[in-house]
């Protein structure tokens, strides 16, 4: 039997909270049957399960859970005869993801503590993790050159798991020690390391499985980086909490053609998968262009749509694109998370319609064990309706970050919750994030969010979906302030006839003229880990930073 409900459910009724008040409660979550990552995997050792990865040429290689733990066991032997002592920090950079996952169990099995990172982390950003989490090692296919400072070189995953030492055995954690550092943006661009427990992750794991009726029968998909909680908490270690199949490809080889997301989930049975919502404006526009391509897509029924935010004209484009090939209607959940709570911990079912779409779309309800609320400028909260800052709170919200090597309280209520940079309302029983507070646009006197503004853009038949960014910028003395779009045309398109065209786009829409708009390349608009665009390095092309 599936793990999946086969109704596609009504949105999940949150749990009491004041009348009237911007505030859900995800009502009570029972423990985890397992207290420690380690112990996870050891219970899914007992299973028949295991995970499939696909590689950048699309080459799958599978492994049981049985042989990852034998992996990480024996990797451990390497470890522990190198000397980092438990509760060491010990950063993750290799371009194998099976070495990845060995190395990420093996730390975890041993008491130490995995920061993952890109394969593309250079030495000044080794060196910046290293600063974040205080003194730490690092396994690596290669030492980088130079090597910094309060950073110890360990070798590569291969050297470590063939070094035969005496035998080990896993240590016995509990379930408040550290269990992985996953690295997020911080002031002044200084990076700073958010640390979850075992208890953070379990706790998150347990809460999904119980929404969305996961189970061992799960067969999961995910494209995005391992290196990212997204990739690594969301997926594998949920995962391997419920002992399930789950697919990992490489996500060069999908971006190279959007489609081979469906290919996958076609070959493999999916039934459970996610990306940004960038990726379902891409796959609908492939499949509306290549019609004789053709899927089973009748075994999906969760598909979360998070990461940034969820448009409802995509939305309505993707399920309407794979409709004839199975893909059932509720098929898609918008949801709301962040590394601090451990990846998703909101969501809700979308459902489409014919009438006008909605400026924004709800991303649901909060998981049981966890709660949010939308406040005002001086932490009152805000009656249901009204937008405010979003604050949360709940067994998987971490309450720190470590940063220049210590630990510093992340920003807290005086109650205690999660202050957030995000904007919300509650309406009707769930949550709506708007955007960022710092992404609000001034336009002709009224507010939007650069998304509302990028989304118009990309009705344009001549716009390339997922390559638009909307930003303001301030006069700066030679010219006045303004908004900017920059996008990508499509290639039969004139880039100027194509740039007069957004203009167009943006005054009938919003009332005002565009003061720059520029049509770019796809190199001049490069992405993060997880295929957000990069709208910092934008600047430089704005008129300002070009005087």
């Amino acid at each position: 039997m599936s793990g999946h409900p086969r109704t596609g459910g009504r949105v999940r009724p949150a749990a009491a909270a004041p009348a009237g008040l911007a505030v859900l409660r995800g009502g009570p979550l029972l423990p985890p049957p397992v207290g420690t990552l380690g112990e996870a995997l050891l219970r899914a050792k007992r299973t028949a399960h295991g995970v499939v990865l696909i590689d950048g040429e699309g080459i799958a290689t599978r492994r049981s859970y049985a042989q990852l733990y034998d992996d990480a066991l024996r990797t451990l032997g390497g470890l522990a005869a190198a000397g980092p002592p438990p509760g060491a920090r010990v950063i993750l950079r290799t371009a194998n993801a099976a070495d990845l996952l060995t190395a990420f169990w093996a730390c975890v099995l041993g008491g130490l503590v995995p920061l993952p990172v890109s394969y593309g982390t250079d030495a000044t950003g080794l060196g910046e993790a290293a600063r974040a989490v205080g003194e730490a090692w690092l396994v690596s296919d290669e030492a980088p050159a130079p090597l910094p400072s309060r950073l110890t070189w360990l070798g590569p995953v291969d050297s470590l798991r063939d070094t035969r030492p005496g035998p080990v055995r896993p240590v016995d954690a509990l379930p408040d020690d550290l269990a992985v550092l996953t690295l997020t943006s911080g002031s002044a661009g200084r990076p700073k390391a958010v640390p979850l427990t075992h208890r953070h992750v379990l706790s998150r794991a347990q809460a999904t499985a119980v929404v969305r009726r996961l189970d061992e029968d799960t067969r999961s998909l995910n494209w995005m980086p391992l290196d990212h909680v997204s990739g690594i908490v969301m997926f594998h270690v949920r995962d391997v909490f419920l002992g399930c199949h789950q697919v990992h490809a490489d996500t060069g080889w999908v971006r190279a053609d959007p489609l081979r997301w469906l290919d996958v989930a076609d070959v493999e049975r999916i039934d459970t998968t996610w990306a940004p919502n960038h990726a379902f404006a891409l796959v609908a526009d492939r499949v509306e262009r290549h019609p004789a391509r053709s899927w089973d897509l009748s075994r999906l029924r969760y598909i979360m749509n998070g990461g940034e935010a969820v448009k409802e004209r995509t939305a309505r484009r993707f399920v309407a694109a794979l409709a004839p090939h199975g893909l059932p209607p509720t098929a898609v959940h918008p949801g709301w998370g962040m590394p601090e709570t451990a990846s998703g911990v909101v969501d809700g079912v979308f459902r489409p319609g014919d009438g006008p779409l909605r400026r924004h779309v709800p991303v649901g309800v909060p998981h049981p064990g966890v709660s949010v609320r939308v406040v005002d400028e001086e932490g009152q909260v805000l009656p249901a309706g009204a937008v405010g800052r979003l604050q949360v709170t709940g067994a998987p919200v971490v309450g720190a970050y470590f940063e220049g090597g210590a630990p510093r309280p992340a920003p807290l209520s005086a109650d205690g919750w999660l202050v957030t940079d995000d904007l919300a309302f509650v309406a009707d029983g769930e949550l709506t994030v708007t955007g960022r507070a710092d992404g609000l646009i001034e336009v002709n006197g009224a507010s939007y969010q650069g998304h509302e503004i990028e989304d118009a853009v990309e009705e344009l038949p001549c716009v390339l979906p997922s390559f638009t960014v909307a930003r303001s910028f301030p006069a700066d003395g030679a010219a006045a302030g303004g908004l900017s779009v920059f996008f990508r045309p499509r290639a039969e398109v004139p880039p100027r006839e194509a740039e007069e065209l957004v203009r167009g786009q943006v005054r009938s829409r919003f009332g005002a003229d565009a003061a720059h708009v520029e049509a770019l390349a796809e190199h001049e608009l490069p992405r993060t880990a997880t295929g957000k665009l990069r709208r910092s390095v934008l600047a430089a092309r704005l008129p300002g930073a070009r005087r």
